[in-house]
């Protein structure tokens, strides 16, 4: 317990240089280095007109920390003996499917002592009338974040500070894929059908069907009122993780927060924001393991090895390892929006050593980054990332991404027009290949015995012609 509370207490401080823990290199951070991505491009000045150039990223979380935590009344987290019971009163899918229910409530018997004393702390802390938004948070992201599905069912809906008496159950939502384009519908129903992993394997078809019944129905009422968000794919990870601990009906409005406050940039026309907001990857790499990110640039990688990662918040990495899954979801739920590229940042950096041992070529190395294990140390590499975002929050470091941002469309210019040059020089041996298999004249002479013979045959008639002549 006591321990528990050091740890809330040291998290509260900030610290004016915030340590890394010994998963990050550590390096002369005041030494500059030559960004060396195609540094010949020249680049539009800050005074220039950049037309492609997204001028403004996702504003930082409001209201602030000092907010009073609760607006309305102060929740109530049950005892650890209750919250099975709780479960299954909450469970996702509803009261027509109590066997599938059972394997999804939070199972008493596997909490840890450390889980009980999180709760403890959990309990003690939300009773204070007085507790702030900040204080609120700083449950989500330290160590094991809200423990169970069942105390996240209470704390996500005011984490999200959504009224209680605004959460109105939705009716006719059997019909409200009618209600988004037909095109789109179709790309969720795809979607859907293979989002298998995040329910158990052990679930039967008619539970699997109702999953994804419930799952298709939340993701087009979220759209269907908010027309102005486009669907991507990654979100449909995010909506299940959502169904599975909130349930459909609460579920619908905490899908709704989520997107309206964390995931808007990625339900854009384009996304062009975002393959911008990743190279916030890069200047924190130059910040903290320049060796690596020149590593990475050498082989003209560019950070969109983390755009699974950061759009679906690693749902769609680790939907069948719900623990760990849930318990990111505090972190994020508890974090700035950009927090999710902080913790790809420390990532990175923490697999160095295998990174470069790769063999350096840019699909090795791509392929690396993409494979996720789920042993990673992610209790420490998550106070890594808050203590890297105390350090270089993005305000600091958003020139940076946008120079990366830039060399990388130049560095896709300069792809683009050495493919169509490429292109266009196939395009003409081909043309000269058809030219040269083209006979020049139908009757070509193709043997010197046909020569020879018609040769004679010239000859013999110039004789007999001249020999006629001579007669008359």
């Amino acid at each position: 317990m006591e321990a528990e509370e050091d740890e809330l207490t040291v998290l509260q401080t900030t610290p004016e240089i915030p340590k890394m823990s010994g998963a990050i290199e550590k390096h002369n951070l005041n030494k500059a280095r030559r960004r060396n991505v195609i540094d010949a491009v020249n680049l539009p000045q800050d005074g220039e007109k950049d037309l492609n150039f997204v001028p403004e990223l996702v504003p930082l979380v409001s209201p602030s920390d000092s907010t009073e935590a609760w607006y309305d009344d102060i929740p109530r987290i049950p005892d650890v003996a209750d919250m099975t019971l709780l479960g299954k009163q909450n469970g996702v899918l509803g009261q027509d499917s109590d066997t599938f229910m059972d394997n999804l409530c939070d199972s008493v018997e596997e909490l840890t002592n450390r889980d009980r004393m999180k709760i403890s702390v959990i309990r003690g802390t939300i009773a204070k009338p007085d507790l702030s938004l900040g204080d609120f948070k700083l449950l989500g992201c330290s160590s094991e974040g809200f423990v169970t599905d069942a105390i996240r069912r209470i704390l996500w809906p005011k984490i999200l500070r959504l009224p209680k008496d605004e959460l109105m159950p939705v009716d006719g939502l059997e019909t409200i894929h009618t209600k988004v384009p037909k095109e789109v519908y179709g790309q969720i129903l795809n979607d859907v059908a293979r989002s298998r992993g995040h329910i158990s394997q052990t679930a039967t078809e008619e539970e699997v069907k109702h999953f994804q019944d419930q799952l298709t129905q939340i993701i087009c009422w979220v759209l269907h009122r908010h027309p102005e968000l486009n669907y991507y794919q990654g979100y449909n990870d995010v909506a299940a993780t959502v169904l599975l601990v909130m349930g459909l009906q609460e579920g619908l409005y905490v899908l709704e927060s989520i997107s309206l406050k964390f995931l808007e940039r990625f339900m854009e026309k384009t996304m062009e924001k975002v393959n911008q907001e990743l190279f916030y990857i890069f200047a924190l790499l130059e910040r903290v393991h320049p060796m690596l990110l020149e590593h990475l640039e050498n082989v003209e990688l560019f950070p969109h090895f983390a755009l699974a990662e950061y759009t679906t918040w690693y749902a769609h990495k680790y939907a069948e390892n719900r623990k760990l899954l849930h318990r990111l979801y505090d972190y994020f739920l508890s974090s700035p929006p950009l927090m999710p590229l902080y913790l790809s940042s420390v990532i990175v950096a923490h697999r160095a050593t295998e990174i470069l041992n790769t063999t350096p070529d840019m699909g090795h190395t791509h392929k690396v980054l993409c494979t996720l294990s789920d042993d990673l140390p992610f209790e420490m590499l998550l106070i890594d990332a808050k203590n890297l975002y105390r350090q270089y929050p993005p305000e600091s470091i958003s020139n940076d991404v946008k120079d990366y941002d830039r060399k990388r469309r130049c560095k896709e210019q300069q792809w683009k027009t050495k493919a169509e040059a490429s292109r266009q020089e196939r395009e003409r041996q081909r043309r000269l290949k058809i030219v040269q298999a083209t006979p020049r004249i139908s009757y070509r002479i193709r043997s010197y015995k046909t020569i020879t013979v018609v040769t004679i045959l010239a000859l013999g008639l110039y004789a007999f012609l001249k020999s006629s002549s001579s007669l008359n």
